[in-house]
């Protein structure tokens, strides 16, 4: 059996499922064929010429990249500008572009849980909530000649989804009414007559920030002309999605210890630090990427030190006023860790893929000297 590019991405998809991603995002294939074979792949915090050349070059045909190389809207592909550079250069060499961005960050075993493994910090949960971790319940009434396709519908935009459970809605039958108006075409019945029909109430839940596509989904599967569709906020969310983690470190340490440990397992040489690095240190959070606006949110979790990137002065003087020291070890430098257990992980699920991790010369364009 030929294993192509789309067994890598449903891989990527258990991995790091991309109704997980916030809604500004862009995951997923982004240049290529999902039906092209693949046999090998680059694994990448992110894309450049020179890496699509590289892979071209190694005969893969895949890069699966954390940072998207194609993140606003695309509305051409010119030499012009950086983003349709790269289009048209993974195109020409056949090679496909996917990348796994905030879904990667807030799955479970991705960037944030490895940054906290790195730290040995135990009873780790999430720092922030996300927008993916308010939910809603859709509801939608259909007759069962169309259940199927709106499941799929459902499902394909990102409702349904509990924990490791894919497709999960509940149904109960029902009797439906409707009298269509002048001007309607109703899929059964008469317009001016009343009708009756037996229908499904089918709920499934669905992050709120993904009611609406999903809404939309489901009416485009829907043999009805205007089907009935509610979606209700749920109370609560989801409190095993967020940003970030805070967690305990195995025992309490001098901020400075802590700061030696962070340079040792991130394999930087250089961070940047604001706070008392003589105090004593137990809980931490880490965030990677950027991180400077979650600030406040280690301070009210009771952290005493926080591992992120870009880091704004202004944050910085937030922090140490609160008695929170802050490390910055740059937005690459947070991330970069997590990009080889990528390229294992996806390894596992594909064995008929060669994954290579890419590590850059530098961490990031910016270097520290």
């Amino acid at each position: 059996m030929t294993t192509t590019v789309a067994t890598v991405l449903d891989a990527l998809d258990a991995i790091a499922p991309p109704d997980l991603a916030e809604s500004w995002d862009n995951v997923g294939l982004l240049v290529g064929d999902a039906q092209a074979p693949c046999r090998r792949a680059l694994v990448a915090l992110d894309v450049d010429a020179a890496l699509i050349r590289r892979a071209a070059k190694a005969d893969a045909q895949l890069i699966v990249s954390h940072h998207p190389p194609i993140l606003s809207p695309l509305r051409r592909a010119t030499t012009d500008d950086a983003a349709g550079r790269l289009v048209l250069e993974a195109a020409r060499r056949g090679v496909a572009l996917a990348a796994a961005h905030t879904n990667y960050d807030v799955a479970e075993g991705g960037v944030n849980d490895v940054l906290a493994g790195l730290l040995g910090l135990r009873a780790t949960e999430p720092l922030a909530r996300c927008d993916r971790s308010a939910l809603a319940k859709l509801v939608v009434f259909t007759p069962e000649g169309d259940l199927e396709a709106v499941v799929r519908a459902l499902s394909d935009a990102g409702a349904g989804v509990i924990g490791q459970y894919r497709e999960c809605t509940f149904r109960t039958p029902g009797t439906g009414t409707f009298r269509g108006l002048e001007g309607a075409h109703p899929t059964v019945g008469q317009v001016g007559r009343r009708e009756e029909v037996e229908e499904l109430r089918l709920e499934a839940v669905v992050p709120l920030a993904l009611a609406e596509r999903a809404a939309a989904a489901a009416r485009a599967a829907h043999s009805y002309e205007e089907p009935a569709i509610d979606i209700y906020p749920l109370a609560g969310g989801r409190l095993d999605v967020g940003l970030g983690r805070c967690g305990q470190l195995p025992k309490p340490m001098a901020a400075a210890q802590v700061v030696r440990l962070i340079k040792q397992r991130l394999g930087v040489h250089a961070v940047r630090t604001a706070g008392n690095l003589r105090r004593k240190v137990l809980r931490v959070a880490v965030l990677g990427g950027s991180g400077g606006k979650h600030v406040d949110d280690a301070v009210r979790r009771g952290c005493q030190l926080y591992l992120t990137g870009d880091v704004s002065y202004h944050q910085a003087q937030a922090a140490e006023a609160a008695g929170l020291v802050v490390v910055d070890a740059g937005h690459a430098g947070t991330e970069q860790p997590a990009i080889p257990v990528l390229a294992r992980r996806l390894a596992r699920l594909c064995p008929g893929v060669r994954f290579l991790a890419v590590r850059p010369k530098a961490v990031g364009p910016l270097r520290t000297h």
